[in-house]
Protein backbone atom coordinates (compact mmCIF):
# COMPACT_ATOMS: atom_id res chain seq x y z
CA UNK A 1 0.00 0.00 0.00
CA UNK A 2 1.34 3.28 -0.83
CA UNK A 3 0.04 6.98 0.03
CA UNK A 4 -0.47 9.58 -2.02
CA UNK A 5 2.12 11.52 -0.88
CA UNK A 6 4.65 8.80 -1.93
CA UNK A 7 4.59 7.10 1.70
CA UNK A 8 4.36 3.33 2.43
CA UNK A 9 2.85 1.29 4.69
CA UNK A 10 5.29 0.02 7.21
CA UNK A 11 4.95 -3.18 9.77
CA UNK A 12 7.39 -3.27 12.31
CA UNK A 13 6.86 -5.59 15.49
CA UNK A 14 9.80 -5.22 18.70
CA UNK A 15 11.88 -7.70 17.15
CA UNK A 16 12.54 -4.96 14.43
CA UNK A 17 12.03 -7.42 11.10
CA UNK A 18 10.25 -4.36 9.11
CA UNK A 19 8.10 -5.56 6.47
CA UNK A 20 7.24 -2.70 3.89
CA UNK A 21 3.32 -2.67 2.81
CA UNK A 22 2.17 -5.92 4.47
CA UNK A 23 -0.43 -7.80 3.08
CA UNK A 24 -3.40 -9.32 4.77
CA UNK A 25 -1.37 -12.30 5.40
CA UNK A 26 1.40 -10.78 6.34
CA UNK A 27 0.07 -9.10 9.34
CA UNK A 28 -2.18 -12.39 10.05
CA UNK A 29 1.84 -13.99 9.77
CA UNK A 30 3.56 -10.92 12.46
CA UNK A 31 0.98 -11.32 14.65
CA UNK A 32 1.82 -14.83 15.14
CA UNK A 33 5.20 -14.21 16.00
CA UNK A 34 4.23 -11.84 18.99
CA UNK A 35 5.11 -13.24 22.06
CA UNK A 36 4.76 -12.44 26.05
CA UNK A 37 8.27 -11.74 26.14
CA UNK A 38 10.39 -9.49 23.99
CA UNK A 39 8.62 -9.14 20.92
CA UNK A 40 5.18 -8.35 22.85
CA UNK A 41 3.28 -5.73 19.80
CA UNK A 42 4.23 -4.60 16.15
CA UNK A 43 2.75 -1.06 14.90
CA UNK A 44 1.64 -0.45 11.34
CA UNK A 45 1.82 3.13 10.12
CA UNK A 46 2.94 5.37 7.18
CA UNK A 47 6.33 5.97 6.22
CA UNK A 48 6.89 9.77 5.27
CA UNK A 49 5.62 12.78 6.42
CA UNK A 50 1.95 12.49 6.97
CA UNK A 51 2.49 10.01 9.76
CA UNK A 52 -1.34 10.39 10.85
CA UNK A 53 -2.38 7.41 11.62
CA UNK A 54 -1.47 4.26 13.56
CA UNK A 55 -2.16 0.51 14.45
CA UNK A 56 -0.60 -1.19 17.59
CA UNK A 57 -1.16 -4.92 17.32
CA UNK A 58 -0.37 -6.29 21.43
CA UNK A 59 -0.43 -9.84 22.52
CA UNK A 60 -1.89 -10.25 26.05
CA UNK A 61 -1.52 -12.53 29.03
CA UNK A 62 -4.64 -14.10 28.09
CA UNK A 63 -3.37 -15.40 24.74
CA UNK A 64 -5.43 -12.99 22.85
CA UNK A 65 -4.35 -9.79 21.06
CA UNK A 66 -5.39 -5.93 21.83
CA UNK A 67 -5.47 -3.49 18.89
CA UNK A 68 -5.44 -0.02 18.84
CA UNK A 69 -6.48 1.67 15.82
CA UNK A 70 -6.08 5.69 15.85
CA UNK A 71 -6.32 8.06 13.14
CA UNK A 72 -5.69 11.88 14.55
CA UNK A 73 -6.81 13.47 10.91
CA UNK A 74 -10.26 11.49 11.39
CA UNK A 75 -10.73 11.97 14.74
CA UNK A 76 -11.35 8.06 15.13
CA UNK A 77 -10.20 6.20 18.26
CA UNK A 78 -10.68 2.36 18.92
CA UNK A 79 -9.04 -0.05 21.31
CA UNK A 80 -10.71 -3.42 21.29
CA UNK A 81 -9.60 -7.24 22.28
CA UNK A 82 -10.30 -10.60 20.17
CA UNK A 83 -8.76 -13.63 20.01
CA UNK A 84 -9.23 -14.34 16.00
CA UNK A 85 -6.10 -13.64 14.48
CA UNK A 86 -7.58 -13.65 10.89
CA UNK A 87 -10.67 -11.27 11.66
CA UNK A 88 -8.03 -8.96 13.00
CA UNK A 89 -5.89 -8.91 10.02
CA UNK A 90 -9.31 -8.47 7.53
CA UNK A 91 -10.38 -6.04 9.91
CA UNK A 92 -6.84 -3.90 10.29
CA UNK A 93 -6.38 -4.37 6.24
CA UNK A 94 -9.76 -2.66 5.77
CA UNK A 95 -9.65 0.04 8.38
CA UNK A 96 -6.20 0.92 6.50
CA UNK A 97 -7.45 0.63 3.16
CA UNK A 98 -10.02 3.37 4.48
CA UNK A 99 -7.79 5.72 5.21
CA UNK A 100 -8.51 9.07 3.25
CA UNK A 101 -5.03 9.14 1.39
CA UNK A 102 -5.77 5.68 0.28
CA UNK A 103 -8.92 6.12 -0.58
CA UNK A 104 -8.15 9.02 -2.77
CA UNK A 105 -5.26 6.72 -4.42
CA UNK A 106 -8.31 4.36 -5.42
CA UNK A 107 -9.98 7.14 -7.06
CA UNK A 108 -7.46 8.47 -8.93
CA UNK A 109 -6.29 4.87 -10.16
CA UNK A 110 -10.00 4.18 -11.22
CA UNK A 111 -10.18 7.87 -12.88
CA UNK A 112 -7.31 7.03 -14.88
CA UNK A 113 -7.69 3.09 -15.54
Amino acid sequence: MTGTDGSVVRLEPESGVVIDEPSEGAIFEAMGDLDSRDNTSLTIEPTGNGQEWHVVISSIDTGGFEIELRDAKTREHELYVSNHRSKIATDVTIWIAGRPAFAQQRADRLESG
